[in-house]
């Protein structure tokens, strides 16, 4: 049965529309799509309001919560442990959850055109809480992951730096050893959702220079020597974008992640889904973009023709459909090879192929936005109205290529992880060939 816009060509992924089954998709996804539908369009009327404001009411985080919503965000899904009776969106069981199914939350999610919002609802609990369910002890989990998951906290990830964002290994924040736990000193820039969180993942240099002298410890963002203020940005304005900054900030023993000097290949092992769900989301941008100048083209007139009936506005559109249609396919099968592949085999073989994801999604979407802006001519520079999701997109849209690992960075990442992957197939070979 067809779902969503069946009106405007290529505005749903065809699985919506298309009468032949996908072998991706099942009743379970069908009920997770009708569910984030209905959530969204809830949210859409007051979208715009809350980016102008620069927030979102507060109570949704908790709305969130109950709905399952903050749970389902993360990667990897939190155990029925520290679930502890929460439901899962659309009544589903924590053993029917996929990766098609993040991949619908994050798709459906982005529907609203409004970026800024979409993370202010919960991109910081979405990349921030993973390292702790991945590495947490039981005890961690219980105090910082479990209010996170009930709404009552919220959590967000500090990486960024003012002196370097994809280059890591780079990172200056510094954590000295002092009886009972460290003393951090520095400053964290461009975090989603600081300035609402409670509590900050923080990467930190505990050691030597380089990638083996990083450390994951999360930081209580209410701690004295912490200052939070909001940055004005170009977009995504309700996001939350704040500069952390860390004056001789106590962190005792406990609140280290993992094993000291491991932070930085748990900083690389989330970008993977954060990439992944960042090209979802640029996507389905695309496609908003698609779907509001299509339908602005067949309403408008010039020369006494319906707009949409110009040859060269027609190009535009299937331009922009061949973009969409093509990543959203390498995405579906990016989810596939998620869901088939253990997840320690994933998160090295697939990084190369999610950050390429990336920098594909979000050229696509410079492009789709700049024709859709195109067709809709001066109702795509005002804000507001018919063409309000598209203008917010051209100020949100330089976000997404350069957060999660800029496009140059993303495509050298790209190159050598294709390169690794022949090498040690080569390498392979002919060890079996001397067998």
């Amino acid at each position: 049965m067809s779902f969503g816009n069946t009106s405007t060509p290529f505005a749903e992924p065809a699985w919506y529309t298309n009468p032949t089954p996908s072998p991706d998709y099942s009743e379970k996804h069908v009920k997770l799509r009708a569910f984030m539908r209905k959530h969204i369009e809830r949210l859409m009327p007051n979208a715009a309001e809350w980016e102008q404001l620069g927030q979102v009411p507060e109570s949704l985080a908790t709305e969130r919560a109950k709905a399952g919503l903050t749970a389902a965000s993360i990667y990897p899904l939190p155990d029925a442990q520290d679930l502890d009776g929460i439901q899962l969106p659309a009544g589903l069981e924590r053993s029917e959850w996929d990766p098609f199914c993040d991949l619908i939350m994050s798709d459906e999610g982005a529907r609203l055109g409004y970026l800024g919002v979409t993370w202010a609802l919960g991109g910081g609990n979405a990349i921030g809480a993973p390292p702790l369910v991945a590495y947490g002890t039981t005890e961690q989990r219980q105090k910082f992951l479990r209010p996170v998951l009930r709404g009552e906290k919220r959590i967000c990830l500090g990486v960024t730096e003012a002196s370097g964002g994809s280059d890591v290994a780079a990172i200056k924040t510094a954590a000295t050893r002092v009886a009972g736990g460290w003393r951090v000193t520095g400053s964290k820039k461009w975090i989603t959702n600081a300035v609402f969180s409670d509590y900050m993942m923080t990467a930190v240099r505990t050691g030597d220079a380089g990638n083996k002298g990083l450390s994951f410890m999360i930081i209580d963002l209410y701690a004295d020597g912490v200052t939070t203020r909001s940055i004005e940005n170009t977009g995504v304005k309700a996001s939350g974008s704040s500069y952390v900054e860390l004056d001789e900030v106590f962190v005792p023993d406990f609140n280290l992640i993992g094993k000291d000097g491991d932070g930085f290949r748990m900083v690389m092992v989330n970008f993977l889904h954060e990439r992944f769900l960042l090209a979802v989301q640029a996507n389905r941008m695309s496609r908003v973009c698609l779907e509001d100048a299509y339908e602005y083209a067949t309403k408008r007139h010039t020369f006494g023709k319906p707009l949409i009936s110009s040859p060269i506005l027609r190009a535009k559109i299937s331009d922009m459909a061949l973009i969409i249609t093509a990543n959203h396919s390498w995405i579906e099968a990016l989810a596939f090879q998620l869901s088939v592949l253990p997840k320690v085999v994933a998160d090295i073989e697939l990084a190369g192929q999610a950050a390429l994801l990336k920098v594909s999604c979000t050229r696509g979407l410079e492009r789709c936005n700049r024709e859709a802006l195109q067709i809709l001519g001066g109702i795509g520079y005002q804000r507001g109205g018919i063409g309000g999701r598209v203008e917010q997109i051209s100020r949100d849209l330089r976000v997404m290529c350069i957060g999660g690992g800029s496009d140059e960075i993303m495509s050298s990442l790209g190159l050598r992880q294709a390169e690794a992957v022949i090498s040690k197939n080569d390498q392979k070979l002919s060890f079996k060939a001397k067998l």
